[in-house]
């Protein structure tokens, strides 16, 4: 009689102890309910049974009960799975969002819909020679001066774009590499996302051994891999430290055959019951300590040792024929140290321990580096100085491409990220101008394009204005043929003419074609000054003039056989389809990430209305035990007084 009631006292005790857990669990979820990065708890409990069987000497009418609850652990509610689909969507996603931004910094003064640029400003110059075609009014001071104020227009719309292209560059390579800088950028942040997440496997490793299940330790380490998978595709994954065991076994032969032992001479060996005496070998077995094994040697459950984590940097080659390799580097390898202490790698920019470094923003003001530019930065990274057993070895290194990269030299490039969308950007243009400089995809056009292009007109448009003005001024008309002419003037002004022309590179006053770009375009100061007027050679008088207003008239090849003005309306359109494209995938990408955000905060997040809920229930159960124990103890008081 006393030992039942008892037991119901235990029973009713494991039950108050569980509610009251399960009540610091509700109270830790709700305290945390907006913290980012924080998932849910839950304590798993089991039922104790009763294991010994009935005594032959009990009463035959005993039967077995329970003696409660056991608690058996604090678990997060989270899906392995779904922290993949995150992390890889992540990535897809944050290419789209970066490219984004840098095609809407693009558009801002390149996109002429809705402004008028240099677009509206070829129309200004073409409509200021159609009113000068008139002899009357070909070195008319006003005419010639509106024709002046329209081209400068033209040139400091073309300086305006280049200068905004290079700050564009440079805000692209200060993202990737931002040494120096206070929010730093994506080479730091890679760095410090590294060691942070290095130094918490050992954290949390060192918890778990000590018994801690370090949950919240567990919570930020996952929100700095979510934050990793944004700049490079990552690939996240447990694994267990090993052993090995050793056993000595018969020796065998090809054929699984006992090797016989010999003596010296080569005679069999046997023992003293006349017994063949075998060859014996060392087996060595691995095994991993997360697990238990039997006798056997078979897996018998888990073990208290805790698993590592491991992250490693996806990435793909190409071969000389064209066959792409999908391959990866250990960034992060468990707890795993190299000869230094360190248990992850890191990335730099390629050449950055060089004096000066390789790559620099256009607008340094170190004279040793300025000028040298980002375009085609590479980036190096260099992998965990151990293998996935942990032995130690020489680090890997990879280097990231660039439009100088060729099929079978090694460069790597990145499915997705931050880190590729600005290599991307910052990539050199074709040097035919016809190809994309996206080395992900070949999608999107980068900012070299958009210069070269620029550059192109520029110096399109100078070649053709000086050209005929140079013809208008030293044209020996009717004894050389306009064919002649022409070439004369080109001549000339290839070798570094300064007179007669209009358009000029501002340092070298010439009219050198190679040496005219859009961000040096300029009037010449001997037209600004009256040294250089209008030509009036030629057939006519407004011969010159004519030439000048054919060509914004005709196709040129320089410009894929379209006219300025059609030349500027294919490149902002070029850039609305590349900004409309990539909207289409941000948007798409989005949505998926969303979805998957959505079922990982159904898991994983703290619902309100859930916890509420479950600490009604818990304090419920919680007072229904205290009433049980106040009935134990009415019923031990009555066995008591009987006694």
């Amino acid at each position: 009689m006393v030992r039942p009631t008892f037991g119901g006292f235990q029973t009713a005790l494991t039950s108050l102890q569980s509610n009251s857990k399960k009540l610091d669990v509700t109270s830790q979820n709700l305290a945390n309910m907006n913290v980012e990065g924080y998932t849910r708890q839950q304590l798993k409990t089991s039922s104790l049974n009763y294991n010994n069987p009935t005594s032959y000497y009990m009463n035959e009418n005993d039967v077995n009960v329970g003696f409660g609850v056991s608690m058996d652990e604090v678990v997060q509610l989270r899906d392995q799975f779904l922290d993949i689909q995150y992390r890889d969507q992540n990535t897809k996603y944050a290419y789209n969002d970066t490219t984004e931004y840098s095609l809407n910094t693009l558009g801002s003064f390149m996109d002429e819909s809705n402004m008028d640029g240099i677009r509206a400003s070829l129309d200004e110059v073409q409509e200021a020679l159609t009113i000068m075609q008139d002899t009357s009014k070909v070195q008319d001071p006003i005419y010639e001066g509106q024709l002046q104020s329209t081209l400068n227009a033209t040139c400091v719309l073309l300086n305006s774009a280049a200068d905004k292209i290079k700050t564009a560059e440079d805000n692209e390579f200060e993202k990737l590499y931002g040494e120096g800088t206070s929010e730093g950028g994506a080479v730091e942040k890679i760095n410090d996302l590294l060691r942070e997440i290095g130094d918490l496997n050992k954290q949390i490793k060192h918890n778990q051994l000590m018994g801690s299940k370090a949950l919240e330790l567990l919570d930020e380490r996952n929100l700095k891999i979510d934050e990793l998978s944004s700049y490079i595709p990552i690939t996240v994954e447990s694994f267990s430290e090993t052993y090995n065991v050793y056993e000595t076994v018969t020796a065998t032969d090809s054929n699984g055959n006992p090797i016989q032992a010999t003596d010296g001479d080569g005679n069999p060996l046997v023992d003293g019951d006349g017994n063949p005496v075998y060859e014996t070998e060392t087996k060595v077995t691995e095994r991993q300590k997360i697990y238990i094994y039997n006798q056997t040697g078979e897996i018998a459950g888990r073990s208290d040792w805790p698993s590592d984590l491991r992250i490693s940097l996806d990435y793909t080659t190409t071969n000389a024929d064209g066959t792409v390799n999908n391959e990866s580097i250990i960034l992060v390898n468990g707890t795993y140290d190299d000869a230094n202490g360190f248990n992850y790698g890191k990335v730099k920019l390629t050449g950055a321990d060089n004096d000066p470094p390789t790559y620099t923003k256009w607008n340094s003001t170190n004279p040793a580096t300025s000028g040298t530019g980002p375009l085609d930065v590479q980036l190096d990274f260099i992998s965990a100085a151990t293998n996935k057993k942990g032995t130690q070895v020489s680090a890997q290194t990879i280097r990231t491409a660039n439009s100088a990269t060729t099929p079978g030299n090694g460069e790597v490039t990145f499915s997705g990220g931050s880190v590729q969308a600005g290599l991307d950007m910052l990539a050199k243009s074709d040097p035919n101008g016809t190809a994309t400089s996206g080395l992900k995809q070949g999608t999107y056009y980068g900012y070299d394009y958009y210069m070269d292009k620029l550059d192109n007109l520029a110096q399109t448009l100078a070649d053709e204005m000086n050209t005929y003005n140079y013809m208008g001024n030293t044209w020996d008309y009717p004894t050389q043929t306009e064919a002649q002419a022409r070439a004369d003037a080109e001549s000339a002004i290839d070798g570094g003419a300064t007179d007669y022309i209009m358009l000029v590179n501002r340092s070298t006053q010439t009219g050198k074609f190679d040496e005219i770009t859009a961000e040096n375009i300029s009037l010449s100061k001997k037209w600004i000054n009256g040294d250089t007027k209008i030509g009036l050679k030629g057939a006519d008088s407004n011969q010159t003039v004519l030439n000048m207003l054919r060509s914004f008239t005709q196709p040129h090849s320089e410009l894929a056989d379209k006219t300025f003005a059609n030349y500027m309306n294919s490149l902002s359109t070029r850039l609305a389809n590349d900004q409309y494209n990539n909207k289409d995938a941000l948007d798409t990408n989005k949505v998926v990430l969303d979805s998957i955000t959505s079922s990982k905060d159904q898991l994983s997040g703290v619902s309100l209305d859930e916890e509420a809920a479950n600490m009604m229930i818990y304090v419920s159960s919680y007072n229904a035990a205290a009433k049980i124990m106040t009935a134990f103890d009415e019923t031990l008081e009555t066995l008591l007084g009987i006694v």
